[in-house]
């Protein structure tokens, strides 16, 4: 009788995207990105009014000057988001520069209310799709423990794929926030928030943020981190709903 000589893997087992090769434009430029600028675009009224449109992003290779690589476009039933809050439900399409769709973040609708976040039994997650209508993950809020802000990254099968947290104590208009997202306790990519020291930071209408992959990740573990970073947009930066804890 032969001996076992393999012992079983834990790797993550997610649906696989197509080779490199047959990628569409927008997400074959992932493959050797290493740091992605998200730009949120804004016009005159956004800022003077603090009212808000339905949200638009740009991405671009944060190493070079060049022309973004993605659009995001918010589709939301509700198009003036102050009448929901930060917690509305939206489905967020992004495109490459041919328009067509490559990746699909879509979130539930869950309670307005930032005052109850914490005793409400609507945790805030988003669905990351790619292509569009294939689940590949889901980010959760965690509130499993203290009122610090968590969140963890589950595969189709619910397993934890990345974790995500920042410190309890942070001025969001008056510095720039680091988000570390760990695998196994390792660190693997940051997300710093940009903070711009004016008027659109305390409307909250437009963000900038960074991402900076520390270790040379899959393609699809760039897509879900990258689609993981509007949750925490919304949920912790929009609008400034929740206070510094």
């Amino acid at each position: 009788m032969n001996a076992v000589t393999t012992q079983p893997s834990d790797e993550k087992q997610l649906p696989q995207l197509p080779p490199i090769t047959e990628l569409p434009p927008g997400l074959k430029e992932l493959q050797n990105i290493t740091e992605i600028k998200i730009h949120q675009h804004l016009d005159s009224t956004e800022v003077f009014c603090c009212w808000q449109r339905p949200a638009r992003y740009s991405l671009y290779d944060g190493t070079k000057e060049e022309e973004h690589f993605l659009y995001a476009q918010e589709v939301s039933e509700c198009y003036v988001r102050q009448c929901l809050g930060a917690n509305r439900g939206f489905v967020m399409k992004l495109s490459n520069a041919d328009q067509q769709e490559v990746l699909r973040l879509q979130r539930p609708l869950r309670c307005p209310c930032g005052v109850c976040w914490w005793w409400c039994c609507c945790i805030q997650e988003l669905n990351i799709e790619s292509p569009p209508g294939t689940h590949i993950a889901t980010i959760s809020e965690d509130r499993s423990f203290c009122c610090c802000p968590g969140y963890y990254i589950t595969s189709e099968d619910d397993r934890i794929l990345f974790r995500i947290s920042f410190s309890c104590f942070l001025c969001k208009l008056c510095a720039s926030v680091s988000i570390q997202i760990t695998e196994r306790g390792e660190p693997v990519a940051e997300i710093t928030k940009n903070c711009s020291g004016n008027c659109k930071d305390f409307c909250g209408t437009e963000n900038e943020y960074t991402i900076k992959f520390l270790k040379d990740l899959h393609i699809q573990d760039k897509i879900i981190i990258l689609g993981s970073s509007f949750l925490i947009d919304y949920n912790f930066f929009e609008r400034q709903q929740r206070t510094c804890c």
